[in-house]
């Protein structure tokens, strides 16, 4: 498959995608209770404006110091020769002092960038710096990795510099980023992946970038997350064009109470309910009855404050996890039922997605719904038949270019890099997308809009996520310090699942799981090669000259390493499939192929498991419920599959754990960098790799307790009551004034005078004339009074609120 370009996103494309290149990332906008129109919100102040900080009146002539032409006499110096002689000493210091600050840390910055240190295209990042990682620190604050990373490479190259004998001082520096050679620049896709510029090496290494841009998006989250109920309010009507659902307040409570880290972020509910606004009550209640009717399904039955399960049919607790996981979903429901009407809510019991909603359709349900529309149009076909691309945008890659594969690359993104409409290359790569969708497999799917909770889905489904508790509460065993691992390599045993039933007539071998084990146990001896970072270990001739073009953030190029595969493999990885063939057609022999074909190991307990630095977690047959118990270690976690979580919102790319892809094509490419080769098994970044897995640590004492999964399941059924509701009931939130607190509501008022004084302070004499007219008359002298002051004050004015809103009137008029 040849490299090509990327379709354009479809319409419903993930808010967080960055431009595809080059990366400038915004500042977080500042959001306030007034809405001003944005010609009129502009900080910039006129040299002349009054209200401007910095003008200062003319002096008068009186009081001004004379000019050398004037008449006047000069006045004589107050002050004695010997004073004046004092005060010129005191400048001089003063200034010398200040070029002494100013040399010295030119000279730093200097010495930083040919070390790769400082210079952040974005600015200098505050986050928990700290030289040495502290695993045992029970209040679990999230690192720098890119301070980590400094560090690391600072130490790696002084160590390479003092093996070769070469002067650190001989290593070139660069400050002019625009000088970069353009096959040197590496692309932020919208696939999600940071496609690299020249696999033949020489440019600047992408995991920095990784780093930093993981880092930079942190940052971001954090900064512009709600403080307070109605900055919560605003920006949910910001977002998603409505009002928030009935209970919101207490919603926001419970966040408050139990410290969410990111309150605002829970687009994925958004999304999974956006097209069932469009359909109408009666219709809505029709599918809520049908879903209740489907075999292996359970319902939970929320009635008079109090929760039950409810399970029609009983074949399906013939299967053991039914019932268990009802338990689970109704103890996360009961710690706020009390706050939820009556409704009933229907569960599938599968690992596995059931609905395949058209893109065609679901995009117009959409639309209807944003627009407070119901859909005339209540005929959609279920015949069971599924049809994956059907689900994707028709300018999409999957259905315009099925080969499209984009080479070389790195995800930056889990959400769009497990898009299989923009990523085709990941259909053949997946058990779930290689066996059969027909009216006769199991789970059954389903074509058309139902209101079904699911354990997991993915791009093209149309379920409704919910936070499985499955493996929530394992222990994760017997864990060593980091400097105590043993080993280094990357780390994995599973069962074979993926495909529900393997038989001859499906290709099982390509299945994720079956792939990986021969991925990793692969003992050819013909060359395989990666990209290494270029620490000055003579990998790559032109790296000095390379070097000399690249920017301070930048400044680790990369070169290619060559290795036998059956060392390299061995050198890497430590993954195997384990136990025996399981979800096998015996019939047909299949099960005997797979116990053949398989060099099968023995399952490892999790004590030994943790003996390892770096932890693979990947898909089963759907989500992967080992992932908390495998990020509560002091290990790694490198992640790879394509099922959608409830938390990926909150799950920070390469700060909190290693993304991966499906085809493992990077995986050496990312074990090369933070544990070394088989040639330099020295020169791996260490503490980078450290920080990453506290981070991990952390997103699970912090972002991934069980109250964050009530919180998330509080708010999608309060989303899910408002559409379960009967027709003409009013389950919107209203933000009424008396909710906010006094410190709120005295904050909230004077960013709104804030703004009605910016607004006014940019009206022309016109429109000034024009607003004095239409001030109410009870407070005429006092409004005139604030105009021709140009927003100095507004003392006096009893309607504050009447004033800003005939203020921005006026303005838009």
């Amino acid at each position: 498959m040849s490299p090509s370009t990327a379709a354009p996103r479809n319409p419903y494309k993930a808010p967080h995608t960055p431009p595809v290149s080059p990366l400038y990332l915004p500042d977080t906008p500042i959001r306030t209770p007034i809405r001003i129109p944005p010609a009129l919100t502009d900080d910039y102040d006129f040299p002349e404006s009054p209200s401007r900080t910095t003008y200062r009146r003319r002096p008068s002539r009186s009081s001004s110091r004379p000019s050398p032409t004037s008449d006047d006499e000069h006045k004589k110096a107050k002050l004695t020769p010997m004073f004046r002689t004092l005060r010129r000493t005191v400048a001089c210091v003063v200034i010398l002092g200040l070029l002494g600050v100013i040399a010295s840390r030119t000279i730093r910055r200097k010495d930083e960038a040919s070390l790769g240190l400082g210079g952040f295209r974005f600015g200098e990042l505050k986050i928990e710096k700290r030289d040495e990682i502290d695993f045992d620190d029970p209040t679990c604050p999230f690192v720098s990795t890119v301070e980590a990373y400094h560090r690391d490479h600072k130490r790696l190259r002084h160590h390479v510099a003092a093996k070769r004998g070469v002067p650190l001082s001989s290593f070139p520096n660069s400050t002019d980023s625009d000088t970069i050679p353009t096959k040197h620049r590496h692309r932020f896709s919208s696939t999600g992946h940071l496609l690299v510029s020249d696999e033949s090496g020489g440019g600047p290494h992408p995991i920095p970038q990784l780093l930093l841009k993981g880092e930079k998006r942190w940052q971001d989250l954090l900064t512009s997350q709600s403080k307070t109920l109605g900055e919560a309010v605003l920006e949910y009507t910001r977002r998603y064009g409505r009002r928030p659902p009935k209970g919101f307040d207490v919603w926001w409570e419970f966040a408050m109470d139990n410290a969410l880290v990111l309150p605002d972020e829970y687009d994925r509910i958004n999304l999974d309910l956006a097209p069932f606004f469009a359909l109408p009550k009666k219709e809505m209640k029709r599918r809520m009855q049908m879903v209740e009717d489907m075999k292996e399904t359970f319902t939970l039955v929320v009635q008079d404050g109090e929760v039950s399960i409810q399970i029609k049919d009983q074949g399906g607790l013939k299967w053991g996890g039914t019932r268990p996981r009802a338990n689970d979903a109704a103890s996360l429901v009961e710690t706020f039922v009390d706050i939820l009407p009556d409704l009933k809510a229907t569960f599938s019991i599968f690992d596995q997605p059931q609905i395949y909603l058209s893109w065609a359709r679901r995009g117009s349900l959409v639309d209807l719904g944003l627009r407070n529309l119901h859909t005339n149009n209540l005929r959609e076909v279920d015949d069971g038949h599924v049809r994956l691309s059907r689900s994707c945008a028709p300018d999409s890659n999957f259905r315009t270019n099925p080969d499209f594969y984009e080479g070389k690359s790195f995800v930056y993104d889990s959400v769009e890099s497990g898009d299989m409409c923009q990523n085709p290359y990941l259909v053949p790569l997946h058990g779930l997308t290689l066996e059969p969708h027909e009216k006769d497999s199991h789970p059954r799917p389903h074509t058309q809009l139902l209101p079904l909770f699911s354990l997991a889905k993915t791009s093209i489904n149309s379920d409704i996520l919910i936070t499985p508790l499955d493996q929530f509460f394992d222990s994760p065993g017997q864990d060593p310090k980091w400097k105590e691992k043993r080993s280094s390599k990357l780390a994995w045993r599973g069962s074979p699942t993926g495909i529900s039933m393997m038989t001859k007539d499906l290709p099982w071998r390509d299945a994720h799981r079956i792939r990986l084990h021969h991925f990793a146990n692969n003992r050819s001896l013909s060359p395989t090669s990666y990209i290494v970072p270029d620490l000055g270990q003579g990998l790559n001739p032109n790296a000095t000259a390379v070097q000399r073009h690249t920017p301070l953030e930048e400044s680790l190029s990369f070169g290619k390493e060559e290795m036998l595969t059956k060392v390299a493999n061995n050198f890497f990885f430590d993954m195997k499939l384990a136990g025996d063939p399981i979800q096998c057609s015996e019939e047909d022999g299949t099960c005997e192929d797979m116990e053949r074909e398989i060099s099968w190991a023995p399952y490892q307990r999790a004590d030994t498991l943790n003996r390892h630095k770096f932890l693979l977690d990947i898909d089963g047959n759907g989500w992967s419920g080992r992932f908390r118990r495998l990020m509560s270690t002091n290990s790694v976690v490198i992640k790879t599959g394509i099922f959608t979580e409830w938390f990926q919102p909150h799950l920070i790319p390469w700060f909190m754990y290693i993304p991966s892809k499906l085809d493992f094509t990077d995986l050496a490419d990312i074990l090369a960098f933070f544990r070394g080769t088989p040639k330099h098994p020295d020169l791996g970044f260490d503490e980078t790799a450290k920080a990453l897995a506290r981070n991990g640590q952390c997103f699970v004492q912090r972002m991934f307790r069980i109250e964050d999964l009530q919180a998330y399941m509080m708010r999608l059924f309060l989303e899910y009551a408002r559409i379960a509701a009967d027709e003409g009931e009013d389950m919107d939130f209203y933000f009424e004034e008396d909710m906010l607190d006094e410190g709120e509501e005295q904050r909230m008022r004077v960013e709104a005078e804030h703004k009605a004084e910016q607004v006014v302070n940019r009206l022309s004499d016109e429109q000034l004339e024009a607003l004095e007219r239409e001030v109410p008359d009870r407070s005429q002298m006092s409004h005139k009074s604030a105009l021709r002051g140009k927003g100095k004050a507004i003392d006096g004015v009893e309607d504050e609120d009447e004033w800003q809103a005939g203020a921005r009137d006026a303005a838009l008029r």
